[in-house]
């Protein structure tokens, strides 16, 4: 293919560019963006899309440079040195563009369409006034069939009667929003994505009827599957030839056979595949009818392990087409469109020529003369035929090689159809990222077979060779290390584990980031603003790719062991560090109306943040009265920072807080850079979104707790939420999905060892040039194979990220006793040619014998910190005796300024703050009140309150003492020494939080999984971290102790609650879907009577809420994670009711009580089952638990204390009498 130049550009012809990776593919824009302004093409008449709206803005601004530079220049391409200049007129015409750069028409495909929906809504058939709205919406709409309308439906039925319901209704649930998702209905008489048509089974020539497949779901022997004709007479067949031998040595005969089939019970095989083996001598020697027969029932040993979900596809398919036509209609008639609506719409508009030629079409042919398709290799069918219908001259630029996207609907065999009917087509082959070496040695591991698709699959990717730049100035410099040139690509030892691969890299990081003396790092590499110069290295020059999240645990582990700071590119989990809490905090103090009442503590909490710097043990300088003051010169701080947000200021409110507190100088001391960079993201991460989403402080901090708490309701697309900032030097870990378009002077890749997990539909699939939705074997199979050859063009991206230096493992995991898998041909036949071929390029990657990460810590921070800061300046911070003088004038200002304000009249209590007046005094109506001077009047007072006395009528639900248990949890040294206290228990409460219960059943079968378990590992250390709490003194006795509480009280056994009182029933919850338990759920209760003057309402967090079904009703319970070491460290249902009874009976009042008034948005009056409070608590109150997480034992009901009320009016009872502790002595009344 020819290789693009400007001079050979021709706009009045469509054109395909094929641009591999670091050829210059944005610049190669900004040139064609600038040909067609040169001949008279306005900038607004030039439509230019592109993938993401961050690579349109960057788009935006090379494009203004580009017309910048033509402008200084009088060239379209000042490297041009044959060029001639451009005259007077033709510079005009850029004149005019610079000033249209900002609104150049540059847009994402959906911003695209929902311009033109917006502009031309009449020529779309479309409303002017659509609301967005997110297809996940569609729940609302299933569960509407689940309740409604599949009522009658023998299918739902069935699957429901011989399945848990809860479980299939969530199956059908998902299942059918996955395919709403990717299905696009019908335009005319033809679907845009086919649905596969139901599945039939066939038993020889015989086709299973839905009759058939019900009694195969539902046997339980095997003398009921021959009430199924075909199998009746499968056997009848086989009883005909008893002596049949299964090969010339084998026993096992056919009545051998017959009789293990009359043994079947469900729940077990149906045969062995190994004693009863289909093999050429069956198929050969015996006779036909009786192989054949052979074959029936092997097909019934397969379904009998599939059946339930073959009938599970089968309905999902079956019911796809209608949900999805309702769900539009729903949205069509509410003025609601979804992004994929959106698309659809301007597919439907564009391509109808049913009245002539579309409006639309003819609109935008108007609108745009030219159309530049950037990343081409990420479109779909129904974006190609837009742009093909109403562009005559489209220019399309991409990579097949880099079409990684494809559950994002993006489609490279539509890049390749399209390119054929473009025919028109130019390369760029010159790599200008990367060093010679690097170039040369991609070439090596793509040449060959790497792109060959594997048996059954298409070839969608020609691999050309990239080719280094001609120009001497544009050739970078080859790395070196201690001054001598080094091979770019380091291949691990073969055979290698992550761990060992993890340490070895790990080991080179450090080694090539130390300074050899005081101005030079061992590793150098190509400067890019002369790339035949060197510069040293710093953390930021290495990326890890990995394929999944998973694969990032062991090299995180290794870099943390080691002292290497690394952070997550684009990571939500940047929201659970130290940082993001001291930002909430200072949010809500400057949110805060006034610090009076329970306000008063939004201020302690902003003052101990790093903002402030008052330590925790004298927080009592902040909540002394020195800062009831309003010229407080703090409050006077947060006055203005207010007024400033208030103003919609809050860039200005940024800079401000930065420079008010001094926050920054103090905090670029070198073992306190991260804290400032995480500060820094999170600071500017906050004032993008309230600028983004128009919305209050108040808003701003919800979605931060949010982002902190790992809540779903965290709205960020793909978690992909604050890049890392460029000045904050660490490793940056990443996907490779996420490091497209990224390039890195060194690049480790981790990637592979994880392997592929299988898919459980629906499958996207081609079928020739079809593609299409189905749950089939043809379609599963199909699907895993286009995955697979995607597999190696995600490996493409990974390999040409680099610049300098490529690092590879050859993993253990990719062989398995027969040699390397299939699924990694590819990959180790790449780097063995590689080795053989072109040896020079490579260099060993030794394993490391001798981990020693204490003493590599120690080198950071005495070879690399240091010097690194002494050499850019960091370190004018202010010393530790001037920032101990300044918190002590602080402290004396406290103390001068003394002044009370006024109580608030909106009183909030939380349950702590109850249960301390419920041991206190409880005031009578007569209570403390102001004389006219404002002196207090003593009066009566009732006597002291316990907390146990609060709820006395509780009927306690724990399983009995047991003589067979041992109660009594036996510690030994290092667990007597494992942390106690509020530390732990919020590291423990954060733990369950993050953890996915039934997940972790399923991969934690026996505590020997949960210990190896990466995930769980990486959960316990970084929730201990959190907390300050030293488990890197500590590290594998502290996460195998965590880890068997966490396993431990997942796996106890909970008594079943229904009501007043608990079935024989017991559960676990690992037994629990994600979709039915919520964890953190905050309430707020008013607990003021209609005539209150003084409003009053409770506040609090439940730890737990879920919901089983029990004897067909929704169950509703709560559960509360308690740390708490018991006497003796004994947890008899004795101890655990005794410590519940005098610490919680407030809280399960409380918290009970506000679960019933919830309830009733459900189920109370006006609602279909228009229940009372009373009949709610009767039919769907589950019980309150508390797990004893240091008591508990899986399989026991160690630990675990439950109750329940003997009707609804005890618990309220109990509440009315947790409401006389909110009653504020009264103000009002006066004496007679």
């Amino acid at each position: 293919m020819e290789n693009f130049s400007l001079q050979k550009f021709d706009p009045s012809k469509s054109l395909f560019i094929e641009a591999s990776a670091g050829t210059g593919k944005t610049y190669t824009i900004q040139l064609m963006v600038a040909k067609l302004i040169s001949l008279g093409t306005p900038l607004k008449k030039i439509l230019i899309v592109t993938y993401t709206e961050k690579a349109a803005g960057e788009l935006k601004d090379r494009i203004r440079k580009k017309i910048d530079e033509v402008l200084i220049s009088k060239k379209l391409d000042k490297t041009n040195e044959s060029e001639k200049e451009l005259d007077s007129e033709t510079l005009a015409l850029f004149s005019k563009a610079y000033q249209d750069v900002d609104n150049a028409a540059i847009f994402t495909i959906h911003s695209f369409c929902q311009k033109a929906l917006k502009e031309y809504a009449y020529d779309a058939g479309r409303p002017f006034d659509m609301s967005m709205i997110d297809d996940a919406e569609v729940e609302n709409l299933i569960e509407q069939f689940i309740r409604d309308r599949w009522c009658d439906n023998s299918d739902f039925q069935f699957l429901i009667k011989h399945d848990s319901a809860q479980a299939i209704t969530r199956k059908i649930t998902e299942g059918l929003k996955s395919i709403t998702n990717i299905y696009k209905g019908s335009e005319g008489n033809r679907e845009i994505i086919p649905l596969d048509k139901p599945e039939e089974i066939a038993i020889g020539e015989t086709i299973l009827s839905t009759e058939d497949l019900h009694v195969i779901a539902a046997v339980s022997k095997f003398d009921e599957i021959l009430a199924i004709p075909a199998f009746n007479e499968a056997y009848a067949t086989l009883e005909k030839y008893p002596s049949e031998k299964f090969s010339k040595t084998s026993k096992n005969c056919i009545e051998d056979f017959l009789n293990i089939l009359k043994q079947w019970q469900k729940g077990s095989s149906l045969f062995s595949a190994v004693s009863f083996k289909d093999n050429e001598f069956i198929r050969t020697n015996w006779p036909a009818d009786a192989y054949e027969a052979f074959i029936a029932f092997k097909n019934l040993k397969d379904l009998l392990g599939s059946i339930n979900s073959f009938l599970l596809n089968k309905f999902l398919i079956t019911q796809a087409a209608n949900v999805f036509d309702e769900w539009q209609s729903y949205k069509t008639e509410m003025k609601y469109q979804s992004f994929n609506d959106m698309i659809l719409s301007v597919h439907r508009a564009a391509l109808d020529t049913s009245k002539g030629e579309s409006l639309l079409k003819t609109r935008l042919r108007a609108q745009y003369a030219y159309a530049i398709i950037d990343e081409f290799q990420d479109t779909n069918q129904l974006q190609w035929d837009i742009f093909s219908a109403v562009f005559d001259k489209i220019f399309v630029v991409g990579d097949p090689k880099q079409s990684i996207y494809s559950f994002q609907s993006a489609d490279v065999n539509v890049y390749q159809k399209a390119i054929h009917e473009i025919k028109n087509g130019m390369s760029l082959q010159t790599n200008f990222r990367s060093t010679t070496g690097i170039i040369n040695g991609c070439n090596e591991l793509f040449k060959g077979d790497f792109f060959t698709p594997n048996e059954g699959a298409t070839k969608l990717v020609d691999f050309e060779p990239s080719l280094p730049p001609q120009n001497s100035s544009q050739i970078k410099a080859p790395p070196q290390i201690n001054g001598k040139e080094i091979a770019p690509i380091w291949i691990s030892d073969e055979d290698i584990n992550e761990v060992d691969f993890a340490r070895a890299a790990v080991q080179k990081i450090v080694d090539w980031c130390t300074f050899i003396d005081d101005k030079k790092t061992a590793l150098q590499v190509f400067d890019k603003k002369d790339c035949t110069k060197y510069r040293n290295v710093t953390f930021k020059d290495f990326a890890v790719l990995a394929r999944s999240r998973a694969e990032m645990d062991s090299i995180e582990d290794a870099m943390r062991s080691a002292g290497v700071p690394f952070s997550r590119y684009k990571d939500s989990n940047l929201f659970s560090c130290r940082e993001c809490a001291e930002w909430i905090a200072i949010f809500k103090a400057i949110d805060a109306p006034d610090y009076s009442a329970w306000n008063r503590r939004l201020l302690s909490e902003a003052l101990i943040t790093d903002f402030f710097r008052i330590a925790k043990q004298d927080i009592h300088y902040a909540e002394s009265s020195a800062f009831d003051d309003p010229n407080n010169p703090v409050r006077l701080q947060l006055n203005a920072w207010r007024e400033l947000a208030q103003r919609r200021r809050y860039a200005e409110m940024l800079e401000r807080i930065y420079g008010d507190t001094q926050v920054e100088e103090r905090l670029t001391e070198i073992s306190r850079l991260q804290n400032l960079a995480r500060l820094r993201q999170i600071g500017n991460y906050a004032i993008e979104y309230l600028y983004n989403h128009n919305c209050s402080i108040e808003d701003l901090v919800r979605h931060l707790e949010a982002l902190a708490n790992y809540s779903d309701n965290a709205d960020d697309e793909d978690g992909n939420l604050v890049e890392k900032s460029s000045d904050y030097d660490a490793v940056q870990v990443m996907t490779i999905h996420a490091s497209k378009g990224l390039e890195f002077p060194v690049v480790i890749s981790v990637a592979g060892f994880k392997g592929k997990r299988p898919g459980t539909g629906p499958f996207l699939y081609h079928d020739n040039d079809e593609i299409r939705l189905g749950f089939s074997e043809k379609a599963k199979t199909t699907r895993e194979r286009e995955e697979l050859e995607e597999w190696k063009r995600l490996f493409y991206v990974d390999f040409t990220r680099a610049s300098s230096i490529l690092m590879l493992p050859r993993y253990e995991k990719w062989k398995n006793t027969k040699g390397v898998k299939e699924e990694y041909r590819f990959l180790e036949g790449s780097i063995r040619g590689l080795l053989e071929t072109a040896p020079q390029l490579t260099t060993h990657l030794p394993k490391i014998e001798n981990w020693n990460p204490q003493q590599l810590s120690e080198t950071v921070k005495e070879r690399i910190l240091k010097p690194f800061n002494a050499l850019s300046g960091i370190g004018n911070a202010l010393t530790a005796d001037e920032i101990k003088n300044n918190i002590t004038n602080q402290k004396n200002e406290m103390v001068r300024l003394q002044q009370k304000l006024a109580d608030a009249s909106i009183m909030q209590y939380s349950y702590s703050s109850l249960s301390g007046k419920a041991d206190s005094v409880v005031d009578t109506d007569e209570g403390d009140r102001l004389n006219p001077e404002g002196a207090e009047i003593a009066t009566a007072r009732t006597p002291i309150v316990q907390i146990r006395d609060i709820d006395t009528e509780a009927h306690d639900c724990t399983i009995a003492f047991d003589e067979s248990l041992d109660y009594q949890t036996h510690l030994n040294e290092t667990a007597q020494r494992f942390p106690r206290g509020s530390h732990a228990g919020n590291a423990f409460h954060r733990i369950f939080e993050r953890t996915k219960f039934h997940q972790f059943g399923l991969e934690n079968k026996t505590l020997e999984n949960a210990l190896a378990n990466p995930q769980t590992k990486n959960i316990i250390e970084e929730e201990f971290k959190r907390e300050s709490l030293p488990i890197w003194n500590h590290r594998d006795s502290w996460i195998d102790i965590a880890t068997r509480y966490t396993r431990n009280t997942l796996n106890a056994r909970l008594p079943e609650i229904a009501g007043c009182s608990k079935t024989t029933d017991t559960f676990a919850l690992i037994d629990i879907p994600e979709s039915d338990h919520k964890p953190e759920v905050q309430f707020n209760q008013n607990a003021s009577d209609e005539s209150d003057l003084l409003k009053r309402f409770c506040k609090g967090f439940i730890d737990l809420l879920f919901v089983r079904s029990v004897n067909g009703k929704k169950r509703y319970s709560i559960l509360d994670w308690k740390s708490d070491l018991l006497e003796n460290s004994t947890y008899t249902p004795e101890a655990l009711k005794e410590k519940v009874d005098n610490d919680y009976s407030i809280q399960r009042v409380l918290y009970s009580y506000c679960l019933i008034q919830w309830l009733k948005q459900f189920y109370g009056e006006g609602t279909a089952e228009n229940l009372s409070e009373a009949e709610i608590f009767e039919q769907h109150f589950g019980g309150i638990y508390y797990a004893f997480i240091r008591g508990t034992e899986g399989n026991t009901p160690k630990g675990i204390y439950a109750q329940t009320w003997n009707n609804f009016a005890d618990l309220e009872h109990a509440y009315k009498k947790i409401k006389d502790l909110m009653i504020k002595p009264s103000h009002s009344k006066e004496e007679n």
